[in-house]
Formats: C-alpha cells, structure tokens, sequence
C-alpha cells in the first residue's frame, strides 16, 4: 500500500506528529488489505489546520481496485481527528468487505442452483 501525505498551514512538528501517529494505525489497514496487490492500494492523507478555531482536520482516502473510500473527521487534538478518520475507513472498509463477499457467494450460489436444476430435469 502506498500512502501520500499532504499537509496544509501546518507547522512542522505537527507534520511530524501526524506521520509519526498514522504510522501507528497503518498495521490496522495493511491486515485488512492483505489479499489486494501492494501497489494496488493508495492512501491519501490530507492535514489541515485551523489557525482561527485551533482545530485539525484530517482526511483519509483511499483508493482500491474497483472502489474509493473517504473519511473526514476534525477534532482541536490532531490524535483524536486522526483517530476518528480511521475509525469511519475501517468501517467503510469492512462494510466494501462484506458487500464483495456477498457478491461472490451469490454468483457461486446461483450457478449451483442452475446445476442442480439440470441435474432434476437430466439435461446433463
């Protein structure tokens, strides 16, 4: 997986921060995304601070084969906007997860019941 990292009015020890914290949560991510390719999966991560309101904003997007997933959260500690960020992608993240699956078992499903209606009628 590949992550790219943009920071907007951010002094920088606080982008230091940010790097240095996401790179704690990414072992969450890479676990779930372990059956797609490495180059496959790209990570944005967009910082902004808020001079006026004291206040992060932190977006998290992520692009997969076949699906693009989003998250924004902002929060006055830089931890908890990225805490929460990643808490609604990995939501996101298990939700496409059990979609694809169910796609997958429904093709593989329908194709034993169109079997199995032959083998009744004994066209095979």
């Amino acid at each position: 997986m590949e992550t790219l990292f943009f920071f907007k009015n951010m002094l920088p020890d606080e982008e230091a921060q940010l790097r240095d914290y996401f790179s704690t949560k990414m072992p969450k991510f890479e676990k779930m995304l372990s059956h797609y390719p490495s180059d496959g999966v790209i990570l944005q991560v967009k910082g902004e601070k808020f001079d006026k309101h004291s206040a992060f904003e932190v977006e998290l997007t992520m692009k997969m084969p076949g699906n693009t997933l989003s998250a924004k959260e902002a929060s006055h500690m830089i931890t908890k906007a990225v805490d929460l960020a990643k808490d609604r992608l990995v939501m996101q993240l298990k939700k496409n997860t059990v979609q694809t699956r169910r796609a997958h078992r429904g093709i593989k499903a329908r194709g034993k019941v169109a079997v199995r209606s032959r083998l009744a009628v004994g066209e095979v």
